[in-house]
């Protein structure tokens, strides 16, 4: 049994005037929001032994700006749980949420003058849930 991204609802985005760590002018954009995680088609195996499956998955926010290529922005990125979806019997639950989060920024496949901020993570367990995503880029004000 799989899990699959079904969808991503951005939040407002965050977009606020900053200063870098030496004291430039700096721009801070947070993008936020759902991310909706939901079964494959299929029937749910329970294994003992505490194992809990992952399934990789990764995404461009959808209210994401590009940024110039080469610019080196500031990343930070966070994934947590916000409701875990009900999906029969509760007698197995093996956990539910994410990990080995990560962003970086991925090469626009249209025009390689630039990029965009990308998330990815690891949805942990075997039941459909919504995750609360944010992902925010620190970058220059001149590579935006």
């Amino acid at each position: 049994m799989a899990l699959r991204l079904a969808g991503v609802t951005p939040s407002p985005l965050l977009d606020q005037p900053a200063f870098g760590a030496d004291g430039a002018p700096a721009r801070l954009r947070t993008y936020s929001g759902e991310i909706a995680i939901v079964q494959d088609s299929g029937i749910i195996i329970y294994r003992s032994g505490g194992h809990i499956d992952t399934v990789p998955m990764s995404f461009v926010p959808p209210d994401a700006q590009a940024l110039k290529a080469g610019a080196e922005p500031a990343l930070a990125a966070e994934v947590t749980i916000a409701q875990i979806l009900a999906t029969g019997s509760a007698d197995h639950f093996g956990g539910a949420g994410a990990g080995v989060v990560s962003a970086s920024l991925q090469p626009d496949q249209n025009d390689p003058a630039w990029c965009w901020p990308h998330l990815t993570f690891h949805a942990l367990g075997a039941r459909p849930m919504v995750l609360r995503y944010r992902l925010t880029v620190l970058t220059a004000a001149d590579d935006v």
